[in-house]
């Protein structure tokens, strides 16, 4: 028993040696009009934490507010996991598997799960541009009595994302 203790502690030891935990995230301003209605302002943060295991393998949890002004604000929260299949010293490409839950005003609630996939501009050893580009899989949004469910590939110009991680 003591061997395998032992055995364990010196696997999470080498693990975490190789392992990073980098910071970052978006965020988005802009004006927006409806109709004859005056200009409004909305707004998206969403910071990021999370763990580099090795050059193919991450883990996060990325959580979010957006809302526009005098208007609708939400609230959503997504784990994922992020496997970068193409690495080079400047640029990875990946792709996240990610789950992630949206709570709207007036008791709406929002589910996905599927995968994004991005690109990561390494500019320094510390500091990355992320992109992620598109979905891929289920989301779902509505009340106990309307619900809006969608299953397939989403890629038009209100689902690109911008961020920048920082590595310790």
């Amino acid at each position: 028993m003591k061997k395998f203790f032992m055995s364990m502690a010196a696997m999470v030891v080498a693990i975490s040696a190789s392992a990073q935990v980098y910071v970052g995230g978006g965020m988005g301003l802009a004006s927006q009009k409806v109709g004859d209605a005056d200009s409004k302002l909305s707004y998206k943060l969403v910071p990021e934490i999370g763990y580099q295991f090795n050059k193919q393998w991450e883990a996060g949890l990325s959580v979010g507010w957006e809302g526009v002004e005098d208007g609708a604000h939400t609230f959503e929260i997504a784990p994922y996991a992020r496997y970068n299949f193409c690495t080079t010293k400047l640029v990875d490409l990946f792709l996240e598997g990610t789950v992630g839950y949206k709570h709207y005003e007036h008791d709406v609630d929002g589910y996905e799960f599927g995968i994004k996939p991005g690109i990561k501009v390494n500019l320094s050893d510390n500091v990355a541009f992320v992109t992620k580009v598109g979905f891929l899989g289920y989301q779902q949004k509505g009340t106990d009595n309307f619900k809006v469910k969608k299953f397939g590939f989403d890629l038009d110009g209100t689902n690109i994302q911008f961020g920048v991680n920082y590595k310790f």
